[in-house]
């Protein structure tokens, strides 16, 4: 209590200053983007040239991110959305333009510049045997992924479909250092280096940061999104503070839909697979006005029976997801254009299947992999979400590579999920979890170029969010009991129950022995949260000479958390347990009057980094940046605050990509990463203080280091191989920052395999002109790693690997593409989960991995 009457006495005698700093840091802010944006016309020289054009392919497809530079010199750009590239203050006379992108022949054209306005248009012609172009806006401009001098990765519109990518899990295994495991449609973990994305009060900030269409997704049940639709997926490694705000601590997941586009198409897929399996999505694209105002809409709605039967009824670990989306482009003239998407999406699926290796289900069996569970809830248990989000994205061009953009935004997200906590018939521990956010989001931001060397980009930002978090207990005291006594008397050998009406006639229970036990009660625990913050920011890159870059980022931070937390008694009987407890006349959440702490804080995050081009199709570079996550606001079950001091990361990471004959693309990183205030998470039960909780503690220092390494290859025509590898070491150090002893030293993070590697490849083969014939197979492979920090051993996931498999054949025209698909080909036996609720009572449960699944699809595109 002490460390928090100092935070808010902190908070009286500061918050005035740290909003006036804000205020002041704003002020700077825009003026120097008036400044960079200004800059060109107060120096401009009439006798100076200027030289702008675009950049397609035989087609007439812009080729967005194409690199222009002018040989001889220090200038060099790329090309924006619409593929146009412009220099200005350029002397009159000869100069020689060089213009290159993966999967094109380079193109080298002299021209003599004219005072004033020059114009040069460049047509490349595509590379027989090539790899796909990849344009990435990771640095928000468009680049290729193979200048861009950081730890990225992009899995494409065409790979998701050649893939059959359709779940936020198979995604992960495309991109390494990133492992996601999903529980249902609320729980997804994204892990980028060792460090997980999890939250466990309303007021924590995630610390790898999801992005849908340049807007930020804070709660973690929100950034469970269907992939639809999708123009590509990129992924940054190591802290991203700067370019993405405060919660890119340790990395970034930007998901990125298509955009409407001046033509008219679209496709139509429907799909039959295992456990009565029915997806159906599709898109159409259509112009309304020619160059003026197009409009694209998606949707898709993807259903599947649970693959775990409930001896009580239903399946479990299924699928119910509908979603849809619309977006506009309006260009009222050339310098203007107005984005606006909206989004839904549905999630109504059946429970999860939290299941005991320690108790047989009804049927006898103890074997998880029979895939038969006995959840006494039967039909009740069943998680879901509704999502709706509106963005609107302006743009003022000024020129190519100089604009203005404000993106506004507004999501709700509700989201809900019961689950059976002790995985057996018993009625010991029934859950549900009711959670919202309303979040608002703002950001104002200039991109610029300056002399075509200075590139870059700032701007302000903010962010309001309230969000609730509601947990509901049900119990048979009768049955729990056992979990208090003797956990082993939970179950008898037939799968049944085992019921204690009172307790035992026991001297050691005092005045409690013999004392009769409800058979139902009911209670709750509410907390709810105000989240805030202001920011500003900059991003920029200098070219120093024709093969030396360096670049750098800051961003200043004001947040507010706000968090009160009520618990109380909802139903059935008082808690007899709960007098051993000391929650009377609850047994887990104590009951009391709301309470509410807030905290304020100012920070300031920023990286560095250089880049050097060995030449056209090979570049190093090495980079330095720190993240942080704010201080965590939390209440114990006993109605206690705390509050966690704010996690820190140090990073470094150096790497090289490298194109060989432009037909083999390697991308290698090495990092190295030092965490102080390690906010780790865990179960507490502790009966001297009735504490029953799964929350965050400071874990202390942690280091982590490892190797990253991406190959793309493309030596036949039709033949595409592609794999990638992940070597992680992340570990809690041996003494914290005073030299003590940590109580996790040497262990290693969660959900951290030490190896993880995929292979896979395209094949297609063109069987006369109409008829395609194609193959993509991949194998992606994960040693063993832990589910809890505790590295409890039983609670953990030996290697496996899974083989996954997409085939079929396409008609060329009329676009009707007839495919098969296999996941988990080699029926491998793995679990998703490890511990949950059951783990305070010694009684861990597992949920099963899916296993063997085969389908098909029929899909036309126009």
């Amino acid at each position: 209590m002490k460390n928090l009457e100092r935070i808010t006495h902190w908070e009286d005698i500061s918050l005035k200053v740290k909003t006036t700093t804000m205020k002041r840091t704003f002020a700077i802010v825009i003026f120097t983007l008036q400044l960079f944006t200004c800059m060109d016309g107060l120096s401009q020289n009439p006798n100076l040239s200027s030289l702008r054009g675009t950049i397609t392919d035989e087609n007439k497809n812009v080729l967005q991110g194409a690199s222009v530079i002018i040989v001889g010199t220090e200038k060099g750009v790329n090309a924006n959305e619409t593929g146009e590239y412009f220099f200005d203050r350029l002397p009159e006379g000869k100069i020689t333009v060089q213009t290159s992108i993966i999967g094109f022949k380079t193109q080298i054209t002299g021209i003599t510049l004219q005072p004033g306005q020059n114009e040069l248009n460049f047509i490349l012609v595509e590379d027989i045997i090539h790899l796909n172009l990849v344009t990435v806006t990771a640095r928000k401009r468009e680049q290729q992924i193979f200048d861009v001098p950081a730890a990225i990765s992009v899995v494409g519109s065409d790979f998701i479909e050649k893939a059959n990518i359709t779940a936020l899990g198979q995604l992960s295994s495309y991109i390494p250092g990133l492992f996601i495991t999903e529980q249902g449609a609320n729980r997804p973990s994204f892990v980028i280096r060792g460090l997980t994305s999890e939250e466990v009060s309303p007021s924590a900030q995630p610390r790898v940061s999801v992005y849908l269409n340049n807007v930020p997704v804070n709660r973690a049940s929100g950034a469970s999104i269907a992939l639809f639709d999708m123009d590509r997926v990129e992924v940054l490694k190591g802290p991203q503070n700067t370019l993405f705000g405060r919660g890119a601590q340790i990395g970034t997941i930007h998901f990125i839909s298509r955009n409407p586009s001046n033509s008219t198409n679209g496709y139509v897929t429907s799909g039959l697979g295992d456990f009565n399996q029915r997806e159906f999505r599709g898109a159409l694209n259509i112009p309304l006005i020619n160059d003026k105002l197009s409009v694209r809409a998606a949707g898709v709605h993807d259903f599947s029976d649970g693959f775990v039967q409930n001896t009580f009824g239903g399946t479990l670990n299924g699928k119910n997801t509908t979603a849809g989306r619309l977006s506009l482009r309006y260009l009222p003239v050339w310098n203007h254009r107005l984005d606006l998407v909206l989004n839904y999406q549905r999630d109504d699926t059946p429970g999860i299947g939290f299941m005991s290796k320690q108790f047989p289900n009804t049927a006898g069996d103890k074997d998880i992999f029979t895939y038969r569970a006995s959840l006494e809830q039967g039909d009740n248990l069943k998680t879901g979400k509704d999502l709706f989000d509106a963005t609107v994205n302006y743009k003022y061009i000024i020129n190519e590579h100089t604009y203005w953009s404000s993106i506004t935004s507004f999501r709700k997200l509700t989201s809900s999920a019961r689950w059976d906590g002790d995985g057996t018939a018993a009625p010991a521990i029934d859950m549900w979890e009711h959670a919202g956010a309303d979040q608002f989001y703002q950001e104002i931001r200039n991109n610029f170029s300056v002399k075509s060397r200075l590139n870059g980009s700032a701007g302000t930002s903010y962010w309001h969010e309230k969000a609730n978090q509601t947990y509901w207990l049900s119990t048979n005291e009768q049955s729990m009991v056992n979990l208090f006594l003797d956990p082993s008397y939970l179950i008898l050998p037939d799968g049944q129950p085992l019921l204690m009406p009172a307790l035992p006639d026991n001297p050691a229970l005092g005045s409690l022995a013999g004392m009769p036990l409800p058979d139902s009660h009911q209670e709750n625990n509410q907390s709810k949260a105000t989240n805030q913050a202001a920011e500003a920011f900059a991003d920029l890159t200098y070219q120093l000479t024709s093969k030396f870059f360096i670049s750098g980022g800051l961003r200043a931070a004001f947040e507010s958390f706000e968090l009160a937390n009520q618990a109380a008694f909802t139903g059935g009987d008082p808690s007899t347990l709960g007098m051993l407890t000391g929650n009377y006349p609850n047994v887990f959440f104590k009951p009391g009057d709301e309470k509410s702490m807030n905290d304020n804080s100012f920070s300031v995050n920023w990286q560095v980094g250089l880049q050097y081009k060995i030449n056209e199709n090979s570049n190093v570079f090495a980079n330095y940046s720190n993240g942080r996550r704010p201080r965590v606001l939390q209440y114990t079950s006993t109605g206690t605050p705390e509050i966690l001091s704010a996690e820190r990361v140090d990073n470094i990471d150096a790497g090289i990509k490298t194109s060989l004959m432009r037909k083999v693309l390697i991308d290698v990183v090495g990092f190295y990463q030092k965490y102080n205030n390690f906010q780790t998470r865990a179960w507490i039960t502790d009966p001297a203080t009735g504490e029953f909780n799964y929350k965050s503690i400071d874990g202390g220092r942690a280091t982590s280091y490892g190797t990253e390494i991406a190959l793309n290859a493309s030596l036949l025509k039709g033949f595409h191989l592609f794999g990638n590898y992940a070597y992680l070491h992340s570990t809690f150090d041996n003494a914290d920052n005073n030299g003590l002893t940590q109580e996790y030293a040497g262990n290693t993070s969660r959900l951290s395999p030490r190896h993880s590697y995929t292979l896979g490849f395209n094949a297609s083969v063109d069987s006369g002109s109409k008829i395609r014939f194609f193959l993509t197979p991949t194998y992606a492979y994960k040693t063993h790693f832990y589910f809890e920090d505790a590295n409890t051993e039983g609670l953990d996931q030996p290697s496996y690997g899974l083989l996954n498999i997409n085939l079929g054949m396409e008609l060329v025209n009329p676009g009707i593409i007839l495919s098969f698909y296999g996941v988990n080909l080699l029926d491998e036996r793995f679990i998703t989960s490890a511990g949950n609720t059951g783990s305070l009572f010694g009684v861990p449960t597992f949920v099963p991995g899916p296993p063997r699944m085969i389908g098909t699809k029929l899909t036309w595109k126009f």
